[in-house]
């Protein structure tokens, strides 16, 4: 039997793992993205909450604007989390955020361009409508 050198051996097993890597990439978990985008959502929601009640003037109208500006913070983390894959049982996001992503994009854009503007000149206009 032919002796084989420890490093030799190093060496195999460092190209199987660097060979297996693309595979285990692609099975990773998303658990921890789809928690995130969970939580990005539930905030949405949360803030909607708050501009509703601006407008119903339950609270001054100038909350509507601090919640236009977490608005536009969060809408900056859309686009990121919402990977390839990153679906579950456990996660009510739709299908066709993948099937039609393209068309899925222009909305995180749409929602991020809408959440731009002044937050002020926002709460002003839904107090005074034009």
């Amino acid at each position: 039997m032919k002796h084989v050198p420890p490093r030799s051996l190093l060496v195999v097993a460092l190209g199987t793992v660097l060979a297996s890597a693309p595979a285990a990439l692609q099975a990773q978990d998303h658990s921890d993205i789809i928690e995130y985008r969970q939580s990005i959502m539930n905030a949405f929601r949360t803030h909607m909450g708050g501009v509703g009640a601006a407008l119903a003037n339950t609270v001054p109208m100038d909350h509507a604007g601090n919640h236009a500006v977490a608005f536009h913070e969060m809408a900056q983390s859309l686009a990121n989390v919402w990977p390839a894959g990153s679906t579950s049982p456990d996660s009510r996001a739709l299908a066709a955020i993948w099937q039609n992503r393209d068309d899925f994009m222009n909305k995180v854009t749409a929602i991020h361009s809408a959440t731009s503007a002044d937050p002020d000149a926002s709460a002003a206009g839904a107090q005074d409508p034009a």
